[in-house]
């Protein structure tokens, strides 16, 4: 692929050539005919796809028959695959706008010649179309017949790898008795964790008694839940700052905060008390927050807690129920670790966006430096081995 760098093979800490770091946070980067070729065929012509005007040449992405909100589709599609560019000195401006229609990122043998040079044993794949049209489209049968499209494909797509690769599903919680259904037939087919939009639905909390048949069945199946940031209009912030998409303040300061804040609803509401044995991760969201989180949630905790549904302080349902999947170079990330402990933490790469980081293995091992070994290891395998139950 044009312009991917060479990434370096981290040692392997524990000596000899076995690799053992996980990859908690990586994308699959999806033919766009997908939909078109896996959705259930009454649902076909309301499918996700692309046009191209004949004069123009603009790219437009639909579904439901309707354009999704994207000022420029070939741009997010460079976005979503210009892995290592921005270290090359190249920018949203000017990074290869047409790498992300390459039917080479289907090749799941490089994917796992990615994993050999990186120094990673397994890696969870969260979509990448998946984040754009999640929170565009309002019908919860439409959401729905496009999850199982796209779970029926990356399990396919990985049948060869199983022991390395490790989709993440797609779940919708739209409709939560679909949702029950389809986590059902993605357990069987292998699945150790779900993709949860952290995009509001219907203005209810994730600890809403209507999404309780989901954290259920998560509990049930013995699926980890991963909530992770999508592409939505209502993004927090929205009403302060209508930022066009892509945008620094939008990346920055707005649907980063969506995943922290759905997690602090299922605290707040409950979810955990019902669901003591429920797995919960935060995905693409960093960790610097954490600190500041669990402070002032036990601070008001200790007052207001009658106003919640919450049977003791968040450090408690913290180290229980929630773990945090961090970027390699948080310079935060040491202190953070010191000050909540060192098992419910670990990294992604975010291969192949173009927020994504190379040479992640390494880049961890640098900024943990200061802390214990035993600390390391932890974060780089067995947090995250013990959240996917690898």
């Amino acid at each position: 692929m044009a312009r991917r760098p060479r990434l370096r093979a981290e040692p392997n800490p524990r000596g000899g050539s076995t690799m053992r770091a996980i990859d908690g946070d990586s994308h699959f980067m999806e033919p766009m005919d997908l939909f078109e070729r896996y959705i259930d065929p009454a649902f076909r012509d309301r499918t996700v796809k692309m046009i191209r005007d004949a004069e123009t040449g603009k790219a437009t992405m639909l579904a439901d028959n309707k354009p999704l909100k994207l000022r420029d589709v070939d741009q997010i599609m460079g976005l979503l695959t210009a892995y290592g560019e921005k270290e090359q000195g190249l920018n949203i401006g000017n990074f290869d706008r047409y790498l992300g229609y390459s039917k080479q990122w289907q090749d799941m043998d490089a994917r796992v010649r990615f994993l050999d040079e990186e120094g990673f044993d397994k890696q969870v794949m969260y979509p990448s179309l998946g984040i754009v049209w999640e929170g565009e489209v309002e019908d919860p049968a439409l959401a729905d017949a496009l999850c199982r499209a796209y779970n029926t494909w990356a399990f396919e797509l990985v049948s060869s790898h199983k022991d390395r690769l490790f989709p993440a599903a797609h779940i919708s919680i739209r409709d939560p008795q679909m949702a029950v259904r389809e986590m059902e037939r993605v357990a069987k087919l292998g699945a150790r964790s779900i993709f949860v939009s952290s995009a509001p639905v219907r203005g209810h909390s994730f600890g809403h008694p209507e999404f309780d048949p989901i954290w259920a069945a998560a509990q049930s199946l013995d699926l980890a839940v991963g909530i992770h940031l999508v592409s939505h209009r209502n993004y927090t912030g929205s009403a302060w700052y209508k930022d066009p998409k892509p945008g620094l303040m939008y990346f920055t300061m707005s649907i980063i905060q969506d995943p922290r804040i759905a997690l602090t609803t299922m605290v707040v509401d409950g979810v955990f008390e019902r669901f003591p044995e429920l797995r919960v991760a935060t995905v693409e969201a960093m960790v610097g927050w954490v600190g500041e989180w669990i402070e002032r949630l036990n601070y008001r905790y200790s007052y207001m807690g009658h106003t919640s549904q919450m049977k003791r302080p968040a450090d408690e349902y913290f180290h229980r129920n929630i773990w945090i999947s961090a970027d390699p170079e948080e310079r935060m990330f040491p202190y953070i670790v010191q000050f909540a402990g060192d098992e419910r933490f670990f990294i992604g790469s975010d291969y192949p966006h173009a927020e994504g980081f190379v040479r992640p293995v390494e880049k961890a091992r640098q900024q943990l430096a200061s802390l214990p070994k035993a600390s390391v290891d932890k974060i780089l395998e067995s947090n995250a081995r013990d959240f996917y139950r690898f």
